[in-house]
C-alpha cells in the first residue's frame, strides 16, 4: 500500500519530467513536415472512459488485489476519490473474464470514521477458508499510534462485508509500527498452516548477519485458524529499499517467487528460488515493467498467472508534471521460462478485443520506402527516417515485426504531429541495450525520462504489440518486455515509427481497433 499523501516526498517523482515546451505548428522547415501536416490536439482527460485500461467513472484505481474463483477475477483495490476528506481510499471492486471488458461493483469495505484506525483503507488480500472470505487489510491514520495495524472483514459472497472490530494485528517488538502493511495470506502446504506475510521494517536483533540499523523486511506470522497468529522469523529482508511494498508470494512450478514494489525507484521487482533452496535469485532483469506500472500483484485461474497494477495518472494531466498516486488497472500475462525467470506478455483477452484491421494512413515519409505492409527506413545524412501515420482516437492495437539490419536506434514516436518539434519517443537503443521513453525536442538534447533493459537477440528482430488507449501506452516485446507509460501527448494525435541512423524494417506493420 502507498498512501498518497507520501507521494509529495517522493524525489523521484518530484524532478522526473520538467517542462521544455514548445509550440508544434505545421509548415516550420523540417524535411519531415509538410504545411499541410496535422497540429496537435489538446484533449480533455477526464472527459475519457477507460474500458481496457479500468478505471472507474469517476476517481481512480490505486494497488489492485487480486482474486480468481470459478471462472471470474475479482479485482479489489484502493478507490482514489481525489477529494478532500480526511478519510480515503475505501475497497473497492471490479469483475471481469478477459481482463478486456469490466464490471463495476463499486465500493466493497467502507472507510471507518476520521478518528477510527481504518480512517484510510490500504492494500491487503483476499482468502477463503471453509466458505468464508477473509479481506485482511491495513488500517491507517496519520493521526494515531502505530498508524498503521492489520485489520479484517469477512464475506460469504465477495459481496457483502462485515468488518470484525475485534480482530487488530499491530507490529510485533522491534518492528516499524507506522510501516506495518499490505498483508497477504499464503498456505503452508508443508505444515499446513497459514502465513501472513506484512511489510514492514526491522531494527538490528532480528535479523542476523546484517549492521543495518534499520531494513525493509517482510514479516512473517502463522495461524492455523487465520484468527491467531504468531511471529516467526521474517520471511525477507532488503537492505536496498526503504520498503518493499505490496508483496506477492506463490509457486509456480518448482519454483516460488517474491514480487514486491520498491517504495524508492517505483518499480515492481522479482526474485525467485528453487522450492529445494533457501536462497533467494536475483535476475539480470528483475523489474517486471517501468515506473508507470506499480504495486503489481499476481492471480491465476490455473492455466496462466497475471500481474495486475496501475498506470498513475500525472498531475493536471499535463505530461512535464509529476506523477499522482493511482491511476488506470493495467494487466500483463507472465510467462515462466525453464530457469524460472519470467517474461511479460499481452493477455490474450487484451490481444484479441482488437481484431479490425484499419487501413494505415502514412500523412508524412521521410527516407522511408514501402513495400506492401512493410516499410523500410534508411537514414543518410543527420536527419532521421520516419513514417508518420494519421492521428487514432479511442483504444487500438498496433503490430509490427522489426529487424534492425544496420540501425542501433530506432523506434515509435507519439504525439508526432504538425513539424515535430516535441514528440515522446519509445527508443530501441541496441548500442547500450536499453528500451527507453524519451521526450525528443528539436534542436536539443532529450530528456530520458524513464528505462528498462533490453535484450538484443543475434538476429536483432523483435515482435511488438502496442495497446493504447487515451494516455496509456503498453508496449510488448517478444514476451519478455511490458513496458507501460501514460503519454497525454498520444492522445488523438498522430504517430510514427522511425530510425536514428542505419537501416532498420517494420514488416506487417498495422493497426487493429
Amino acid at each position: 500500500m502507498k498512501i498518497n499523501l507520501k507521494v509529495l516526498f517522493l524525489p523521484l517523482c518530484v524532478a522526473l519530467f520538467y517542462n521544455c515546451s514548445s509550440d508544434d505548428k505545421p509548415g516550420a522547415e523540417n524535411p519531415g513536415a509538410e504545411a499541410t501536416a496535422p497540429a496537435c490536439q489538446t484533449t480533455v482527460e477526464s472527459a475519457n472512459q477507460y474500458t481496457t485500461f479500468y478505471k472507474p467513472t469517476t476517481g481512480w484505481v490505486g494497488d489492485p488485489m487480486p482474486f480468481y474463483e470459478n471462472g471470474k477475477f475479482h479485482i479489489f483495490y484502493l478507490y482514489d476519490a481525489r477529494n478532500t476528506l480526511p478519510t480515503f481510499h475505501p475497497w473497492y471492486k471490479v469483475t471481469t473474464t478477459d481482463f478486456a471488458s469490466f464490471a463495476d461493483n463499486s465500493e466493497m469495505i467502507p472507510t471507518g470514521t476520521a478518528n477510527q484506525q481504518d480512517g484510510a483503507l490500504g492494500t491487503g488480500s483476499v482468502f477463503k477458508l471453509n466458505g468464508i472470505y477473509y479481506a485482511f487489510y491495513t488500517g491507517h491514520n496519520g493521526v494515531l499510534d502505530p498508524k498503521e495495524k492489520i485489520m479484517l472483514a469477512t464475506s460469504t459472497d465477495l459481496k457483502n462485508w462485515t468488518k470484525d472490530p475485534s480482530f487488530l494485528l499491530q507490529a510485533s517488538w522491534g518492528y516499524d509500527r507506522n510501516e506495518f502493511r499490505d498483508p497477504i495470506v499464503i498456505k503452508d502446504k508443508i505444515s499446513g498452516t497459514y502465513k501472513m506475510l506484512i511489510a514492514t521494517r526491522s531494527e538490528v536483533g532480528l535479523v542476523s548477519n546484517s549492521n543495518v540499523p534499520w531494513r525493509a523486511v517482510i514479516a512473517q506470522y502463522s495461524s492455523s485458524n487465520l484468527r491467531d497468529w504468531t511471529l516467526e522469523k521474517p520471511f525477507y529482508e532488503d537492505t536496498t529499499t526503504f520498503l518493499t511494498e505490496c508483496p506477492d508470494v506463490f509457486t509456480m512450478g518448482d519454483y516460488q517467487y517474491l514480487i514486491y514494489s520498491s517504495i524508492d525507484d517505483r518499480m515492481v521487482h522479482y526474485k525467485y528460488r528453487p522450492l529445494t533452496s533457501n536462497t533467494w535469485i536475483t535476475p539480470i532483469n528483475n523489474k517486471l515493467d517501468g515506473i508507470a506500472f506499480y504495486a503489481g500483484k499476481t492471480v491465476t485461474d490455473g492455466t496462466n498467472r497475471y500481474i495486475t497494477g496501475w498506470c498513475p495518472t500525472k498531475n493536471k494531466d499535463i505530461d512535464s508534471n509529476k506523477f499522482d498516486w493511482a491511476g488506470s488497472l493495467v494487466v500483463h500475462r507472465l510467462i515462466q521460462h525453464a530457469d524460472g525467470t519470467f517474461g511479460v506478455s499481452i493477455p490474450e483477452g487484451v490481444n484479441n478485443k482488437f481484431i479490425i484491421n484499419k487501413l494505415l494512413n502514412p500523412v508524412i515519409d521521410f527516407g522511408s520506402v514501402k513495400q506492401g505492409g512493410a516499410y523500410t527506413l534508411k537514414v543518410n545524412g543527420t536527419e532521421k527516417a520516419s513514417s508518420v501515420f494519421d492521428r487514432e482516437t479511442g483504444a487500438f492495437k498496433i503490430k509490427t515485426h522489426i529487424k534492425a539490419t544496420s540501425s542501433t536506434q530506432f523506434g515509435f514516436e507519439f504525439g508526432a504531429c504538425g513539424t515535430r518539434n516535441e514528440v515522446f519517443s519509445i527508443v530501441f537503443d541496441l548500442a547500450k541495450n536499453q528500451l527507453r521513453l524519451d521526450k525528443v525536442i528539436k534542436n536539443a538534447s532529450s530528456l530520458n525520462l524513464t528505462q528498462l533493459p533490453l535484450n538484443v537477440p543475434a538476429n536483432k528482430e523483435f515482435d511488438i504489440t502496442i495497446i493504447s488507449e487515451n494516455s496509456v501506452c503498453v508496449i510488448y516485446i517478444n514476451d519478455e518486455i511490458a513496458f507501460t507509460n501514460r503519454i497525454y501527448k498520444m492522445n488523438q494525435n498522430p504517430w510514427a515509427i522511425f530510425a536514428d541512423n542505419g537501416e532498420v524494417t517494420f514488416s506487417d506493420l498495422k493497426i487493429f481497433k
